[in-house]
Order: C-alpha cells, then sequence, then structure tokens
C-alpha cells in the first residue's frame, strides 16, 4: 500500500511540475490536459491526469498551489525568513530574493501572466507575503533611525519601494529572458545593498 502511495504521490507531483512548466510557457488556455500527459511519458488519451484532478482548473490550481509550497521549503527562503541584525539582514534578503524568483521562474512567470486563475493563490504569495515584507522592513527602518536620532517619514512606503527595486531585475530576467541593461545580478544586488544601507544608516533625505 505505501508503494502504491508513494507511486501516486510521485505521479501527481510529475504532473503538477510538468503542468507548471507548460502553463507558464505556452500559457494555461494553450495547454491541453493531454499535453501535459504526454510531457510526463504518459499516453495523451489514457485519462491518467483525471486520476488526481477533477479538470484543468484544478491542475492549475494545484500546479501554483504545489510551487507555492516548494518555495517555501527553498533553503533561500528560510534564509530570508530566519532573524539576523538589520544591516546584515539586507544582504540576506536581496540574496534570498534574487535566488527565490530564479529558482521559482515558472511559478513567478504563471502567476504573473495568468494572475485571475487563482486569485487566492496569487493573494497569498503577492499580497499577503509582500505585504508581511514591507511591515517587517518598515519595522526595522523606523528602529534604524531611531537609533540614529534622526526621522523617516512613511517607513513603510520607503521599504515598499526598496523591495519593488530589488525584485525589478529578476522579474525581467523571468519574463524577457535577460536581466534589465545586461546588468550582471551581483552588481545589481550590491548597488542596491549600497544604496539600502544608506537609507538605514542616514536616512532619506527631504
Amino acid at each position: 500500500m505505501n508503494r502504491v502511495q508513494t507511486a501516486d504521490t510521485s505521479s501527481r507531483d510529475r504532473l503538477l511540475d510538468t503542468a507548471l512548466a507548460l502553463f507558464a510557457s505556452r500559457g494555461y488556455a494553450a495547454t491541453s490536459t493531454g499535453e501535459i500527459q504526454k510531457a510526463c511519458g504518459m499516453s495523451p488519451g489514457s485519462g491518467a491526469l483525471y486520476r488526481h484532478f477533477r479538470s484543468k482548473s484544478d491542475v492549475l490550481r494545484a500546479a501554483l498551489r504545489h510551487g507555492l509550497e516548494r518555495m517555501r521549503a527553498s533553503p533561500a527562503w528560510r534564509h530570508a525568513t530566519t532573524p539576523t541584525e538589520r544591516l546584515d539582514a539586507l544582504a540576506t534578503v536581496a540574496e534570498a530574493a534574487q535566488q527565490t524568483i530564479t529558482d521559482n521562474a515558472d511559478l513567478v512567470r504563471l502567476i504573473l501572466h495568468e494572475p485571475d486563475a487563482a486569485p487566492d493563490v496569487v493573494e497569498e504569495l503577492w499580497v499577503h507575503n509582500l505585504a508581511i515584507a514591507h511591515q517587517i522592513m518598515g519595522q526595522a527602518l523606523q528602529a534604524s533611525a531611531q537609533e540614529a536620532g534622526t526621522e523617516i517619514d512613511d517607513p513603510e512606503a520607503i521599504s515598499a519601494v526598496l523591495l519593488a527595486a530589488l525584485s525589478y531585475a529578476p522579474i525581467i530576467e523571468v519574463l524577457l529572458g535577460r536581466p534589465p541593461g545586461g546588468m550582471d545580478p551581483g552588481r545589481f544586488r550590491d548597488a542596491w545593498l549600497r544604496l539600502s544601507r544608506a537609507v538605514f544608516t542616514h536616512g532619506v533625505p527631504d
């Protein structure tokens, strides 16, 4: 029984990984369940996919959820959410954000191309998680300003700008296949770190 369950789980995960890649590269509407089965090495007309899912829509939702769970289990994600000193945390967040987006390119691409396909998953990833990130960085920025005896107006908005800038380069590379301006990711990350550390150390000029 355990062997059967393991085989079923492996087959389901393989279908989800394949579906996520095909939906991301071809689009949801242009990908058939038969093509997903064929790409998995199954007969297109076997109906094997329907042993696990009721419809293609169910496959899409499950593939997005599968991708989200895999992203959260990644070392980069865990590293980014491990508490550390504020300035050290900037380097951790910068590296982990780039790595997370790159490693989960199919998930990111699919969510950006099909935002209405599974709004609850999109809400969880892009709204809920990013809102928490903005709040945490905003609090850290405010604490740094207080320690330096300065004031920062609307630290959460400034944090949102910093996080948006950080995610811009890897997202553009996911969508277009090359970084903005041909910029090396390491150079982009180092520049972001210099700017962010300056904001955390000296505040934002009026």
